[in-house]
């Protein structure tokens, strides 16, 4: 016995081999792994950038026997990781520090992955490089002119801040200026990003304070690199005297406010419910103050925002909604911007294009070429005309939606203004044909130019139509709605009575054109048991069959009755062996419950 175990187990081994052998080991097998989608690390910076994240994916892992991550500057591993079969990782976290527990050494890393099978072979694969950020950034603020002096004609000039900053092995991403009065109070602020360092200040506070004279004032700069390690950096400038502006020059031409587009729509449809302002401000290193407002056409300011130089915002978007929280009456608007810029230029005003505030949707009405659509007999088609028009906006399209009797989308169409009409040949998205003195719903959705949205509402009613047959003709299912489970067509809704009514009174005019033919009329029922034959067998013949031929009775006595000879007539019930849709549809199986008429010589 234990022979013959050996024996297996040799064979077993031997099979294992030459399926191992079957493989590609090595560097020359594909699919090991290691990536990371981020570009370094700093663990002294921000939360993002304190750790780095890999990606490891091993290519036959019921093979692998050991595998290794180093983290590697240079030829130099700085962290391992290690493991066997029973533990293949697919994420490694680096938080920077060495496999000594202290910060690794600043550097460009890689990630090297190496994976060791059964069969003693192995394969090694690397990482994109990234950056491991220790250091904090250095740098300088500077000003020129080193203080702020009025010239001899009293002007005071605006001085340059200079920002420099540089890292050892990240770029430079960001920084923010604080100007610290002489009781260390935030006197004025800044902030940018790399590579824009330089800016010019005019001596005003961010309320439109002058600086004090004879006083010194701080700049203190926090420098960031794209990693968040940060460094602080400051620089001292003095005031010589009080400024003494001259009389300011005429304010520049190149500020302006300009609408985005005609008009909007702010309904809360998230359809241009805003108006979007641009907005320019001249030189804005001596923006001291502005001022937008929203004008009505009466001039009456609906809507006020303001600001210093410090918020110079390039865009502004308004939601229609005036100062008290109120939405704006609709009309014509304007934009009126005012620009302050202290002792530089005098102050402007400038006053966008008209635009409009538009809330009301379309109107109008659907006019039908033919008052009784007769696409077998008269014309082939229809012709449904759209008549539509807004006080304040233009037309910009229209979509029509003609439903049936179930209130199921049938057909639709749908047009750019001014296109103002749909032809339309009686036929749905199937291709089924309209149905016999039925009235087939219309609904229009005209949208003008501001996203505005009308609905017009109309009746397409179809005559009672007749097709040829090679024995007379077959007047094409006109329904007749009965009490569910029986023949009773008066005991039913009364508007659907009557319908009842009124299509009976018209199926009798219309079998009087035709003294000289036989009427047959012929019942059909819906089946409830149409996925059971057996119980669909018992259904037809026990209720279906008697059900629908008593409604055929019931239709030849109301036509009887009025004026119709009743020996012209002869009825038949067939139940659900005759259906114009699958029993199994329940969206439109409500068409197989019908009276059918034909004429017959």
């Amino acid at each position: 016995m234990e022979k013959k175990i050996l024996r297996i187990g040799m064979a077993a081994v031997a099979l294992n081999v030459a399926l191992l052998g079957c493989q590609s080991f090595g560097p020359a097998a594909p699919g090991n792994s290691i990536q990371t989608e981020q570009t370094g690390l700093a663990p002294n910076g921000d939360k993002q950038h304190a750790t780095i994240d890999f990606s490891l994916f091993f290519t036959n892992g019921r093979l692998v026997r050991s595998w290794k991550v180093e983290m590697v500057t240079g030829s130099s591993p700085q962290k391992q990781w290690s493991g066997d079969a029973f533990n293949l990782p697919t994420t490694l976290t680096w938080d920077g520090r060495s496999d000594a527990g202290s910060l690794a050494p600043e550097g460009i890393y890689i990630a090297k992955f190496t994976v060791g099978y059964f069969i003693a072979s192995t394969a090694t694969t690397q990482s994109n490089s990234f950056i491991l950020d220790v250091s904090p950034p250095t740098g300088s603020v500077t000003f020129s002119p080193g203080q702020f002096a009025p010239d001899s004609s009293g002007t005071v000039q605006p001085v340059t801040i200079s920002i420099k900053g540089s890292s050892a092995v990240a770029r430079m991403d960001s920084w923010s200026l604080d100007i610290l009065d002489q009781d260390g109070k935030s006197f004025r602020s800044f902030d940018g990003k790399w590579p824009s360092t330089t800016l010019q200040w005019n001596g005003k506070s961010s309320s439109g304070d002058w600086v004090a004279p004879a006083q010194p004032y701080i700049a203190e700069a926090i420098l960031r690199d794209e990693f968040g390690n940060s460094a602080q950096v400051s620089s001292a400038i003095a005031v010589s005297g009080l400024p003494q502006p001259v009389k300011p020059a005429a304010a520049p031409v190149t500020f302006s406010v300009t609408p985005g587009s005609g008009g909007f729509s702010p309904k809360g449809d998230k359809v241009m419910d805003t108006m979007k302002l641009a907005l320019s401000y001249g030189p804005r290193e001596s923006v001291s103050s502005w001022k937008l407002e929203i004008l009505d056409s009466g001039q009456k300011v609906q809507k006020t925002l303001s600001g210093d130089g410090s918020n110079l915002s390039r865009t502004l978007s308004w939601d229609g909604k005036s100062d008290a929280g109120t939405l704006a009456q609709e009309g014509n608007y304007t934009a009126r911007l005012s620009v302050d810029y202290g002792s530089a230029f005098k102050p402007g005003t400038t006053t966008s294009t008209p635009f409009v505030l538009d809330i009301t949707p379309p109107t109008g009405s659907i006019t039908l070429s033919d008052p009784l659509f007769s696409p077998i007999e008269a014309s082939p088609t229809i012709t449904l005309s759209v008549d539509a028009s807004s006080r304040l906006a233009k037309i910009d399209g229209w979509r029509m939606e003609i439903y049936d009797p179930e209130n199921h989308l049938f057909r639709s169409f749908d047009s750019k203004w001014p296109t103002k009409s749909a032809v339309w040949d009686g036929k749905g998205f199937k291709g089924d044909f309209v149905l016999s003195a039925e009235d087939y719903p219309v609904l229009v959705k005209v949208r003008d130019e501001f996203g505005n949205v009308g609905e017009l509402k109309s009746v397409v009613p179809v005559d009672i139509l007749m097709e040829k047959t090679p024995t007379g003709f077959r007047i094409l299912s006109s329904r007749i709605f009965f009490k569910a489970y029986t023949a009773d067509y008066l005991d039913v809704r009364p508007e659907l009575a009557a319908q009842n009514m009124k299509r009976l009174a018209d199926m009798a005019a219309k079998l009087k054109k035709f003294p000289n033919y036989r009427i047959r009329l012929v019942g059909h029922a819906v089946m409830i048991h149409w996925d059971n034959k057996a119980l669909g067998t018992i259904e037809q013949r026990d209720e279906l069959l008697p059900l629908s031929e008593a409604r055929a009775d019931a239709v030849k006595k109301a036509l009887v009755a009025k004026g119709l000879d009743s020996f012209t007539f002869t009825t038949e019930g067939v139940g659900a062996s005759d259906q114009l849709v699958p029993d199994s549809d329940l969206a439109d199986r409500w068409r197989n419950r019908r009276v059918a008429f034909f004429l017959e010589k």
